[in-house]
């Protein structure tokens, strides 16, 4: 018997046409678009069982990671993909929205530098870096 989350992540699959790699790609678009800055795709699939691809970037300030999230469901929203809900607000400079098989990180560039993701994750799974 599958876990509720396995459940979830398999009917998540069944019903999006594109793989967790083009929604990744799909999201840094869309962030892209908004004037995120060091956006990366990490594949953390060999790390985590959480999910398979986190999307990492920068913003410069609160609106701007509100606009960058905005951006995000903007884009999803063209391939009919719903977007969760977003946790965190601009003004804690650390924003995540978790799509099940990829999970995105919008941060401040003080947690950006403090956390540093790509270093937990390892930086060679990073596949993508604009």
């Amino acid at each position: 018997m599958n876990s509720p989350k396995a459940e979830i992540r398999r009917k998540t699959a069944e019903k999006k046409e594109v793989s967790s790699k083009q929604l990744a790609e799909l999201i840094a678009k869309g962030a892209e678009n908004k004037k995120a800055l060091d956006i990366e795709i990490i594949d953390v699939r060999k790390n985590s069982a959480v999910c398979n691809y986190f999307v990492v970037c920068t913003a410069d300030s609160s609106p701007q990671m509100s606009a960058i999230a905005n951006g995000i469901e903007e884009s999803l929203s063209k391939k009919k993909i719903k977007t969760p809900q977003v946790q965190g607000k601009g003004d804690s400079n650390w924003m995540v929205i978790d799509l099940i098989n990829v999970i995105v990180h919008i941060m401040g560039r003080e947690e950006r530098e403090k956390y540093s993701l790509e270093d937990l994750w390892g930086k060679s799974g990073i596949i993508y870096h604009v």
